[in-house]
């Protein structure tokens, strides 16, 4: 578990960084005679609407997953990455199964209760996983 910690705060510190880094090159790259981008954005009252389908499930599964499960593998239980075979071996068969597991894992994988990842964003990513990782 603390591993895992260890492991989320520096994917973290490193996708800060970088992004910081991308901001100040593009700042850098931009040529001497190019306008200067407006003092501020414009402002809209509107609500930017959420992703929708496959884009949300994957966005989901990137921030929730992608950090010990890169490309469906497991960083902490090489036996237990999200391929067909190992699901199978394991016992995980479907979208059920995964959400099961989210909600009560086994050690070593952090608990996602329905107050961290609601019973439809859960859904999401389960569905994400079988029609990406098998």
């Amino acid at each position: 578990m603390h591993r895992r910690i260890v492991v989320t705060l520096a994917v973290l510190a490193f996708s800060i960084s970088g992004m910081a880094g991308c901001k100040k090159q593009q700042a850098e790259q931009a040529p001497a005679n190019a306008p200067a981008p407006p003092a501020t954005a414009p402002v809209s009252s509107a609500k930017a609407a959420p992703p929708s389908g496959a884009v949300a499930a994957e966005a989901l599964y990137k921030q929730y997953c992608a950090a010990c499960h890169p490309d469906g593998g497991n960083t902490i239980n090489p036996k237990k990455t999200l391929h067909a075979k190992d699901m199978a071996a394991n016992n995980v068969k479907t979208s059920d199964d995964i959400v099961k597991l989210m909600r009560t894992p086994g050690p070593g994988m952090t608990k996602f209760d329905t107050t961290t990842i609601s019973d439809d964003d859960a859904k999401k990513i389960a569905d994400y996983i079988l029609a990406t990782f098998h």
